[in-house]
């Protein structure tokens, strides 16, 4: 069996990306207030801003069970969803410019970050690739995990995507208001959320499965959940906030199968 051991430089990438994590979910949804005046653009009301913190949060979720692990095999079905998900702020970055504060420091950084993540994390595939993990089949990928992540997934893509290019009835019937770019940029939670589980779907076939990518979509459905308690300003308490909690009350729980059918996973004679 190969080498499944995260090489020296993908963990001080992971490291960096659980700081830029940290700071950005504490940062947004601990303290949504201030993002109108101290964020890369002005983001109101909080439940906005707490809403994009959400993924930041899930992102300390899954750089650090990543780290804590140390195996390649496990972090794998987390780059594909961080190549969307950066893709898709860069995109968004550059169809909204007008809407950010450019002489605001922390703005560069922004951009210089989601500019540069996706050139490393296919640099870092390709230098873990040959490091393969697991031997196959460990984990039953027949069954009603791999059908339900799978339609999960798809349905994540369809929401983020619409969300992405700013669907008026997706818009409408959101719990809260959401501006093109808040949209554009939570639609990339989606889009990373459902990118992530269909890059899980292979690795069902290896005994460990993918506990890490699962937990990671659990916790941010989780921290979703949590937002119209923490922040009813503006959330609207009707049928457009019932179908997303629903949704997400899915998403939840689905995830969180898939982790504990994960780490639950025992090798087949």
């Amino acid at each position: 069996m190969n080498d499944d051991t995260l090489l020296p430089i993908s963990r001080a990438g992971l490291w960096l990306l659980f700081v830029l994590a940290v700071a950005n979910g504490g940062f947004l949804y601990l303290f949504p207030q201030l993002a109108d005046t101290d964020y890369a653009w002005s983001i109101a009301p909080p439940v906005n801003a707490a809403a994009i913190g959400a993924g930041y949060l899930a992102g300390v979720v899954a750089t650090g069970a990543a780290l804590a692990a140390g195996r390649w095999s496990l972090a794998r079905p987390l780059i594909p969803g961080l190549v969307v998900l950066s893709l898709s702020m860069l995109v968004a970055t550059a169809i909204d410019g007008d809407r950010f504060r450019w002489d605001y420091p922390p703005t560069w950084v922004w951009t210089a970050v989601y500019a540069t993540v996706p050139v490393a994390l296919v640099a870092t595939w390709r230098l873990q690739g040959g490091t393969g993990g697991a031997a196959p089949g460990a984990v039953d990928a027949r069954g009603t995990l791999p059908a339900a992540t799978g339609m999960l997934g798809l349905a994540l893509l369809v929401i983020g995507g619409l969300l992405f290019v700013n669907a008026g009835f997706v818009l409408d019937a959101w719990p809260w208001e959401l501006t093109p770019l808040v949209a554009r940029v939570v639609g990339g939670w989606y889009l990373l959320a459902g990118t992530v589980l269909l890059a899980s779907l292979p690795e069902l076939r290896r005994p460990r499965g993918a506990p890490i990518a699962y937990a990671t979509v659990a916790s941010w459905s989780a921290f979703l959940l949590l937002l119209p308690a923490l922040y009813d300003e503006g959330v609207r308490d009707g049928v457009e906030l019932w179908w997303w909690v629903a949704a997400g009350v899915a998403t939840f729980a689905i995830s969180a199968w898939g982790a504990l059918a994960s780490l639950g996973g025992k090798p087949r004679a």
